[in-house]
């Protein structure tokens, strides 16, 4: 098998000459990215230093025309930065730089032909090229609600918050031609997949953990500890930070050494990033070393800290009230409190921080990132400066307990949106910003508003349990269902929603699919599928509303008996669910807004 690997710089792999193309082929899937995921690239640029590494890429082909195997995400979220870059550029068309940088955004965006030099499934595809049209001053169309465009949207408006003058955006700009990815080129399909299965072996460049073990080594070697010490200190700290006694887990356990500065070295409350944390450990280890510290020992009790609050390995026996709490932080995905947390819990003694303490902060936590992931306001990186600002607040002295609490509730609440802007934020598409955060919703709902009806002591809460399967699969039982489904809409659905006009029921799907109100939970998700909402014909096997289980016969599609789905019927005006024949987009309005009034009424600053 011939592979080429060659470190590849973002210039080069959108350059202003010649017609080098990018093809997503149709056995892919569509663009994926969210905003999360975006403005971590984003940040990243932004923070790291020129020649940022930002992944590989796989392709098949030659110098002029590629199949995109894998890296379809980062090679299109590259190509809407330099889009949106030379949008932004309109604002200073008087200055004659603003002019010629558009132009070349022009050209690395279209070969000398004038085509695209990305070429992404159909339905992206017609979006990014109207998109595309705004470098030509074309009209846009209106997208509405479509994914691809809201992900344009949000790379904009990123944009507009950190650049505002033309130094700036260039700046960005020239950032961005330096990130460098690793380009692996093979000859064919069958030889691409061989290499993507076996990617994380071939020796690609070496990590933050791998250059820290050489410095840790280094270091304790100076004060006579023997290489083998380290080494055994250096395995435990790695396998502490590995969830179940899996391999090392460089990813976490760089997450670990990042945040472990933040926490509790550093003396700014800006967050280090993986170029810098070398550096900064090189000049630590010495000095910590040197005074006699064994800085591996304190590290591997921060780890501890730190398994704990990630919730790594689970907990043994029944979890504490605290340990539910940061189960329910790792669900929000609420990296940005993680130097917070730390910091709190590894200093607990000294602050006079008792368990109760820390539920409530905890819980004020989960509270703020269930408004937060709705609203997606503040950005993650405005949250992380800010929680860390109050570590440093802390480390000055003179506040303890219940006025560390206080202090942190004070500062979630600040940076919190109002209730007026999350009810407009919960009438825009939850799942599709957060898939995590619309279960976790949705789960919390079942629970604390309904007091899940459906299950009983013979039949315990599974809402949070999963499977695995034989290959080590996990998934949920539970998995969130559109009642409205996703896809290509069948005839029946076409009909209910616009009377046979296919053009109008994909706009009003697109439109509606993703919010709340269409919303609910069950254990089958795969057997509800594209089924209409009501069959007269075939109601136990064709319907997702009385869908029945072929082996005791009780209702497991929408009459289920979940809370959640007491609000599918508009018991208003009189409807019952098991007589109810249509879902509609004035059902999914109306349900999405007695859910959102339970959600404004359920996550208030306490």
């Amino acid at each position: 098998m011939q592979i080429s690997s060659e470190s590849r710089k973002v210039s080069e792999l959108f350059p202003i000459l010649g017609n080098v193309h990018y093809h997503v082929p149709s056995y892919q899937r569509g663009y994926s990215w969210r905003d999360e995921q975006i403005g971590q690239l984003f940040e990243d640029i932004t923070k790291e230093g020129e020649g940022y590494y930002a992944g590989n890429i796989l392709l098949t082909g030659d110098e002029d025309s590629f199949s995109v195997i894998d890296g379809q995400q980062r090679l299109t979220t590259i190509s809407l930065f330099l889009l949106a870059i030379g949008e932004k550029l309109a604002e200073f068309s008087v200055l004659e730089a603003a002019i010629g940088l558009k132009l070349d955004i022009r050209r690395q965006l279209f070969d000398q032909t004038g085509e695209p030099r990305i070429v992404l499934l159909d339905q992206d595809q017609a979006i990014y090229l109207d998109l595309l049209g705004a470098l030509h001053g074309k009209h846009l169309k209106k997208w509405g609600n479509r994914s691809f465009f809201r992900r344009y949207r949000f790379i904009k408006e990123l944009l507009e918050e950190s650049c505002d003058s033309f130094e700036k955006i260039n700046e960005f700009y020239q950032k961005l031609m330096q990130v460098d990815l690793l380009r692996i080129t093979v000859p064919n399909l069958g030889d691409a997949f061989t290499v993507f299965s076996s990617l994380n072996s071939k020796g690609l460049p070496l990590t933050l953990i791998d250059l820290l073990k050489g410095e840790f080594l280094s270091a304790a070697q100076k004060i006579g500890e023997l290489p083998s010490q380290t080494l055994a200190q250096w395995d435990a700290l790695a396998q502490m930070l590995s969830a179940d006694g899996e391999d090392i887990n460089t990813s976490i356990v760089t997450q670990f050494l990042l945040n472990n500065w933040d926490a509790f070295e550093s003396t700014s409350s800006s967050s280090t990033t993986k170029t810098k944390a070398l550096s900064q450990y090189q000049r630590l280890l010495p000095k910590r070393y040197g005074s006699g510290e064994n800085y591996l020992q304190v590290l591997i009790g921060r780890a501890e800290v730190f398994s704990r609050i990630s919730q790594l390995n689970g907990t043994v026996g029944k979890p504490s009230h605290l340990d539910e709490k940061l189960a329910s932080l790792k669900r929000l995905e609420s990296t940005q409190a993680l130097p917070l947390l730390m910091y709190l819990f590894s200093e607990r003694e000294a602050l006079l921080l008792d368990e109760a303490d820390l539920i409530e902060i905890a819980d004020a936590l989960v509270t703020f990132y269930v408004r937060r992931n709705v609203a997606l306001t503040p950005k993650a990186s405005n949250i992380r400066a800010r929680l860390i600002g109050i570590v440093r607040y802390i480390q000055k002295g003179g506040t303890f307990g219940s006025d560390i609490v206080e202090t942190v509730k004070d500062a979630l609440f600040d940076m919190s949106v109002s209730d007026d802007q999350l009810r407009v934020a919960l009438n825009q598409p939850l799942y599709d910003k957060s898939k995590a955060t619309a279960r976790y919703i949705l789960i919390d709902l079942e629970r604390r508003v309904g007091d899940s009806p459906t299950f009983d002591k013979g039949h315990p809460d599974s809402l949070d349990q999963y499977l695995v399967s034989s290959n080590g699969k996990v998934t949920p039982i539970w998995t969130i269902e559109h009642i409205l489904p996703e896809g290509d809409l069948p005839e029946w659905w076409v009909d209910e929603l616009a009377d046979g006009d296919r053009e109008k029921a994909a706009s009003l799907q697109a439109e509606y699919v993703h919010l709340l109100g269409n919303l609910t939970l069950t254990p089958y998700n795969s057997e509800l599928g594209q089924k209409p909402f009501y069959s007269e014909e075939n109601p136990y096997e064709g319907s997702k509303r009385d869908y029945q289980d072929k082996k005791n016969g009780n209702f497991v599609g929408l009459r289920s008996g979940l809370f959640l789905n007491e609000s599918i019927a508009d018991e208003a005006r009189g409807e019952r669910l098991e007589t109810k024949q249509s879902w509609t987009v004035e059902d999914i309005i109306r349900r999405n807004n007695i859910l959102s009034d339970l959600v404004v009424m359920l996550y208030r600053h306490g």
